[in-house]
């Protein structure tokens, strides 16, 4: 049996990296389940570990002599040093994106499987009408939503449709933004004071109309906009990113204006808009046609491979590949 073996959760809550990586797939998989209790585990089972196992764990499945297979899904090298031992000793090695194949490939010298995120949202109507007031949506993690400068995206968007309002969705922080953080990415130290006090008032007014994330909600404003827009920087930790973001949006029938700096964004390049946003949005709206073509050329991708049942397909293979590597 393949067993996704995850952390214990101190409330009833499913982390999206659980849901993601451990229980849609494994209720998609006819010989699979979920546990937390890695004792649980079998000989002839194969345990699927994720990215927040430890070094015990897979000393104990080595001494029980029990395969198993390492599941990466972000870049956390420099913060789990066992990594090293972990993932050239397992069986099989999987992750979600091309970019994080490489750098596991880097980091220890192993080989892994793709295997993306499958998308959980409920298939929407292809939608795009331009209208007076446009609404655009953003959701995203802190640690992705605090890289973007939000104030040259809000006027490039709005010199191309004048009224154009972006909604915000992450996992608010506890404590407001310190005023030189704020205008720190727009040049700091260097700026003239009443430029300084514009990006720090601009900076303040957006963390107090910020939308603290929550899944039921982020589909309905999904469905409530217009077009999901997903601003992006390339560091290496974005550059790991899947891209399950934007399969999330199309799912639902949405557009997604995004730009370079995710390489699994290009795998989806002919489905949404990818590239500068003045252009790319000024061609949206100028193309509600083509818009909406995009959306169904994305359905049909997902279709083929995002879907749980498409995922659960994928996981399958890797299982029976480490059955037959084992006889």
């Amino acid at each position: 049996m393949l067993v996704f073996i995850t952390p214990k959760l101190e409330n009833s809550r499913i982390p999206y990296s659980y849901r993601a990586r451990a229980t849609i797939p494994s209720a998609n998989i006819k010989d699979s389940r979920v546990s937390d209790d890695i004792n649980s585990l079998q000989p002839d089972d194969i345990a699927v570990l994720g990215k927040k196992h430890s070094k015990d764990d897979v000393e104990y499945l080595i001494s029980k002599e029990i395969n198993y297979i390492i599941d990466i899904a972000d870049d956390k090298f420099d913060q789990f040093q066992h990594w090293r031992f972990t993932i050239p000793n397992a069986n099989a090695v999987t992750t979600t994106c091309h970019r994080l194949r490489e750098v596991i490939q880097e980091e220890t010298g192993s080989n892994s499987y793709v295997i993306p995120d499958p998308t959980e949202r409920q298939r929407g109507t292809p939608k795009f009408e331009v209208k007076t007031n446009m609404s655009a949506f953003y959701y995203g993690s802190d640690g992705n939503y605090s890289k973007i400068m939000w104030p040259e995206i809000k006027e490039v968007l709005n010199r191309v449709w004048r009224h154009t309002n972006i909604k915000i969705m992450t996992n608010v922080p506890e404590h407001p933004p310190k005023k030189n953080k704020l205008s720190k990415k727009h040049g700091g130290w260097w700026l003239e004071p009443q430029k300084r006090k514009h990006y720090e008032n601009i900076g303040m007014k957006q963390y107090e109309e910020l939308i603290s994330w929550d899944y039921e909600k982020q589909g309905k404003l999904v469905e409530q906009s217009d077009f999901v827009v997903l601003p992006v920087v390339d560091d290496r930790h974005s550059q790991c990113k899947g891209n399950n973001r934007p399969i999330d949006a199309l799912q639902q029938g949405r557009i997604v204006l995004t730009n370079p700096g995710i390489p699994s964004y290009d795998d989806l390049a002919d489905c949404l808009y990818l590239g500068h946003f003045y252009e790319s949005y000024d061609l949206m709206v100028n193309n509600p046609k083509q818009v909406i073509s995009r959306i169904k050329k994305a359905q049909d991708l997902i279709d083929l491979h995002y879907t749980p049942v498409a995922v659960g397909k994928k996981w399958e293979q890797i299982y029976e590949i480490v059955k037959r590597n084992n006889i």
